[in-house]
């Protein structure tokens, strides 16, 4: 029975792994320059599309980790991962768009927001708190 959740972990790490790989090869070159500049990108539409995708991976990791369907080493790479790309400019500037017309729900957008920058933190859209702070 071990053996058997060892290859469930095994597979499920692999295929977010295999998504996030898809998901970053269509970025642009320089998505992780702090210089990057959406209005400079050539292909702002398909840059923005895998940023939502991007986003909904890691909402779904997010929501794995809440539901403690996955061990706690698995969420501290995931976790980190997400605290990454939310240093860099694409990542908080495509955030900021992104979250004007999608709804992830509060605990997730507090999660994101807290992970930003001290200086990028944001009030919550909803409450008018900062962080999304009751």
């Amino acid at each position: 029975m071990k053996k058997m959740n060892n290859q469930l972990v095994i597979q499920q790490f692999s295929d977010y792994t295999k998504r996030y790989q898809e998901i970053i090869l269509h970025f642009p070159e320089n998505i992780n320059e702090q210089t990057f500049d959406f209005s400079k990108d050539t292909d702002k539409n398909k840059t923005m599309r895998y940023m939502r995708a991007y986003f909904d991976l890691s909402f779904e990791e997010w929501h794995l980790n809440q539901r403690k369907l996955i061990d706690a080493k698995t969420w501290t790479v995931w976790e980190g991962g997400i605290k990454t790309a939310l240093s860099k400019t694409a990542f908080i500037n495509a955030w900021l768009e992104i979250k004007k017309d999608t709804g992830y729900g509060q605990e997730f957008e507090q999660f994101i927001n807290a992970s930003l920058p001290t200086n990028q933190n944001l009030t919550n859209h909803s409450s008018g708190t900062p962080n999304g702070a009751p």
